[in-house]
């Protein structure tokens, strides 16, 4: 009977510190948050374990940058052309990109293909 209490006080505990933990880091996380309403990434593509290029947008101009653990750089500035047509599309997901590049991708292939039957026969 003696263990059975021991037990039902020690998962009581754990329940406690737990719920202590989480509102510690609730918290704690209003003061390290950093919410910027100047600088933003947009899109960020991993291109290796510690690396990736993402577009951030920095006041009203958004640049191509490049992310890894020894420096960040700004590879390109993009045109206000550019960056409309990018913030519309981030808006409206109803047409996602990566689908309309890889239909394109697979059109352009199997046109390749055929041409080289036809070269073959």
């Amino acid at each position: 009977m003696d263990t059975f209490f021991s037990l039902v006080k020690l998962i009581g505990f754990l329940i406690l510190i737990l719920y202590l933990i989480n509102l510690s880091l609730k918290y704690l996380n209003r003061y390290t948050s950093q919410q910027n309403a100047q600088l933003r990434i947009l899109q960020k593509v991993a291109v290796s374990k510690s690396s990736s290029i993402g577009i951030v947008q920095i006041l009203d101009r958004c640049y191509v940058m490049s992310f890894s653990e020894q420096q960040n750089q700004i590879l390109k500035e993009l045109t206000t052309e550019e960056a409309a047509q990018l913030l519309a599309q981030l808006s409206d997901p109803a047409t996602p990109q990566a689908a309309l590049d890889f239909s394109e991708w697979v059109g352009k292939a199997k046109s390749q293909l055929e041409k080289k039957r036809g070269k073959q026969k």
